[in-house]
């Protein structure tokens, strides 16, 4: 199975990113938009993950958890790579950002001893879109950079979550196979 661990965000953030897509979609960019139950901020991506494989990230997943919830708040948008044609679109991390990355640090460790290849820099963040096409791509630029300051609302959360991801033509379908309480 294609797996990655999460986090949710609250329906608020949620909402309040939709809006912000919808604004973002009136650019002739082709970009491929994550629906509105599908943001989340990722953890780590597993990739290829097989069924004893899992057990064993559920087992990672408790060995970083004990620290309690975490609260963070989404704030502004931008984009990978920083400069130049966007590729993925994002909502930044802003307040409780230091939280976020010392679970994700504990989490890395917790999973080095099962082979996944570590992150080379983690950067919290939700993403909200995949650029599709370099054609109208520049135009999303200036539309990111006036939303650099927006405040998409805040949360805390509880739990991570192993979830298993099936690519379809329809776009990506998130199923959850595991939750850890923090």
């Amino acid at each position: 199975m294609r797996a990655f661990v999460a986090i949710e965000v609250s329906d608020e953030i949620r909402a309040e990113l939709e809006r912000a897509r919808q604004q973002l979609a009136r650019c002739p960019a082709k970009v491929k938009w994550v629906t509105p139950p599908n943001v989340h901020l990722t953890l780590k991506f597993l990739g290829d993950v097989d069924p004893e494989a899992a057990e064993q990230v559920k087992a990672a997943m408790a060995e970083a958890s004990g620290d309690g919830a975490v609260a963070f708040a989404v704030t502004g948008l931008g984009s990978f790579p920083p400069r130049g044609r966007p590729r993925v679109l994002w909502a930044g991390v802003s307040a409780g950002a230091d939280a976020v990355s010392r679970l994700q640090a504990k989490l890395e460790t917790a999973l080095r001893p099962l082979g996944f290849k570590q992150e080379h820099r983690f950067v919290p963040h939700l993403t909200i879109g995949r650029v599709k096409s370099p054609k109208g791509a520049h135009e999303l630029i200036p539309m990111l950079e006036r939303h650099a300051d927006t405040k998409f609302g805040s949360c805390t959360a509880a739990e991570m979550v192993l979830y298993e991801s099936t690519l379809t033509p329809q776009g990506a379908v998130y199923r959850a196979v595991a939750r850890q309480e923090l």
